[in-house]
């Protein structure tokens, strides 16, 4: 087991400040009604120990029967109306108010995660942290709520706390200090155990995921065909039931953690109250406490106790609460090395150069480079191929040529400055990318073509068109509006691989970015297929600067440049045909592939096609 040895980034009263602006920014009403809320809950159990020891002072004094029942009735009402007073702030007020500064914090979480630097999504500790905020702020009962509950809870017991104290310090100091010690040890046992959950939360936050990722699966239709197919029911089952098991293992050592604190916690209380009450006694027996005083200090005694148990409950909770929201801000905080604010504006020209000048890029703890040392030049108007066997690298030189990683060594330049110059989001907007895999959103077919709320209806029927979806989209029951994802729609629409695909392409036409890259979306068509749709693709893309990117060398012999990638490195340049008559490893590789479609004819040449030209 991995030595617990984390510590909270930021104190407790850092948090609570941090808490309490976000709450001034967001819903300033609060104050106001906290402060109404903190007066009727000092208020009732005050009044509530007076009426007792006030109505056997007036008997004691002879007050009549009317006096008696008029000060019974008013002390009464204040009880009541104080308790209404609690409950109406408890349905209403913050039910209403405190959702809305977690719901900020949730917001301000969320958008870090979708804006984050992109290798930031493939650190462990940083997908740590990103499930810990979930727990920290995914419900009314969690601690973005819950820690202001808490706060205002604090505040309460303490002015109760005062209250109480100078009553029984005019009983005994000695009385007061005993009480106060013993509470303190058993805060210390509490915060203690909660220490012990905080600093091994990393033990069973991962499992967590993966359990959250298997049930999240095995809810979802569309991997319904694999599950049954290939017998993965008991798999999955198998997998969730082993990770159940260590979560199981962790609750347990956890509880066994809180017991052992909650038994401290009953001795200590044993020990402290019935010490006090042996003293009331005492004294009342032996005449030195009258009724009335004996009755007022009696209460005094368990509601100072109460108070000052509440304080310290609510302390440890607050500090349990203190080291989740710790984790909100950590995520919230964590550093980010691309440039989002400032930096140069992006080149006001028409034509651009994007440039790879000596590139190597080493995944964390690898052993060796992904790309190595790699120069490589794509402009305005030309028709790049990058080819490769699966593993050469060639997402990962999509990724830095997009600017989502930055490389280990040398430079990504746009139009000869370094891209780390501009800002990365400007940056971004440079690309239409489609991807191997399709990203269909619950969102209505014209939203996921613009990818807006208020897309260009006439744009995007224009981009259908021209990516082939024009029939289908005539045959969808409301056509541009129609929802996509039947798994989350009840009248949503699924679209096969094919139409997915053009979807992408439609996708890309509509940003009309200046760079067009195809990072092998139709690695799951045959090599004919494939290549009829990227020379669609080229052709709705002329002027400009176009990467196709296959693992299939024939699918891509239309472009004016061919680029061989092995071991993260290009091998070698040129078009389709010259890269052939040099005979090297482009040739073997090319001699290979279209070997195996000649001797398979069902995925031979289309109508018209040489036989020769099959790849």
């Amino acid at each position: 087991m991995k030595k617990p040895t984390q510590k909270p980034n930021y104190s407790m009263g850092s948090d609570v400040v941090f808490l309490l602006r976000l709450a001034w920014q967001e819903v300033r009403p609060l104050y106001a009604w906290y402060a109404l809320v903190i007066a009727v809950q000092v208020a009732r159990p005050f009044i509530a120990m007076i009426l007792p020891s006030r109505v056997i002072w007036l008997l004691q004094a002879g007050a009549s029967f009317e006096r008696l029942c008029a000060e019974i009735f008013l002390l009464s009402m204040a009880i009541l109306l104080c308790g209404a007073a609690d409950q109406m702030a408890d349905t209403y007020g913050e039910r209403r108010y405190l959702v809305i500064p977690r719901t900020a914090l949730s917001t301000k979480a969320d958008l870090k995660l979708v804006t984050t630097d992109y290798p930031h999504g493939e650190r462990q500790d940083f997908l740590n942290l990103a499930g810990k905020r979930y727990t920290a702020i995914n419900s009314n009962n969690s601690a973005g709520e819950e820690s202001y509950r808490v706060m205002r809870g604090l505040v309460t017991a303490s002015a109760g706390l005062a209250v109480y104290a100078a009553v029984l310090w005019s009983l005994s100091p000695w009385i007061l200090l005993a009480i106060a010690g013993l509470t303190m040890v058993s805060f210390l046992g509490r915060r203690a155990a909660n220490r012990w959950v905080f600093r091994n939360q990393d033990n069973w936050v991962p499992l967590e995921r993966k359990m959250n990722y298997i049930y999240t699966e095995a809810g979802d239709y569309r991997f319904a065909k694999d599950v049954r197919l290939f017998g993965m029911s008991q798999w999955l089952l198998d997998v969730y039931a082993s990770c159940t098991r260590l979560r199981t293992d962790w609750a347990n050592r956890e509880g066994r953690v809180q017991f052992a604190a909650d038994v401290a916690d009953g001795l200590v209380t044993l020990l402290r109250e019935g010490g006090a009450y042996a003293w009331l006694l005492y004294g009342a027996v032996t005449g030195a406490i009258d009724p009335a005083a004996f009755v007022l200090y009696f209460g005094a005694v368990g509601n100072f106790s109460q108070s000052l148990m509440d304080f310290f409950t609510r302390f440890a909770t607050l500090y349990k609460f203190h080291l989740q929201i710790a984790n909100v801000r950590e995520l919230l905080d964590w550093p980010e090395e691309f440039r989002r604010e400032g930096g140069l504006p992006l080149p006001d020209s028409d034509s651009w150069e994007l440039t790879l000048d000596h590139v190597s890029y080493r995944y964390p703890k690898a052993e060796k480079d992904t790309i190595h040392d790699m120069c490589l030049t794509l402009r305005s108007g030309q028709r790049a191929a990058l080819v490769g066997l699966n593993g050469a690298g060639k997402s990962t030189l999509v990724k830095l040529l997009c600017g989502l990683y930055d490389p280990t060594e040398g430079q990504v330049l746009l139009n000869g400055v370094p891209i780390t110059q501009f800002n990365r989001e400007e940056y971004y907007s440079l690309f239409s990318v489609v991807f191997q895999d399709s990203s269909v959103r619950p969102y209505t077919l014209a939203k996921n073509v613009a990818l807006s709320d208020h897309p260009d209806i006439e744009r995007v029927k224009q981009c259908l068109d021209l990516a082939g979806l024009t029939e289908r989209v005539a045959e969808l029951p409301q056509g541009l509006d129609t929802r996509m994802m039947k798994y989350i729609w009840h009248d949503g629409v699924d679209f096969s691989g094919g139409e997915s695909q053009k979807l992408m392409l439609a996708r890309a036409l509509y940003k009309d970015g200046p760079v067009i890259i195809l990072d092998e979306p139709t690695a799951a068509l045959d090599p004919i297929a494939e290549a009829e749709i990227y020379e669609k693709y080229s052709g709705l893309t002329q002027g400009k600067a176009s990467l196709y990117i296959s693992h299939r060398l024939a699918s891509t012999r239309f472009c004016d440049v061919v680029l061989l990638l092995e071991d993260g490195a290009v091998m070698e340049t040129g078009t389709h045909q010259e890269l052939l008559d040099q005979r090297g490893k482009y040739y073997e590789l090319y001699e290979t592939q279209s070997a195996y479609y000649r001797k398979n004819p069902t995925w031979q040449k289309g109508e018209g096609e040489d036989e020769e030209e099959m790849g």
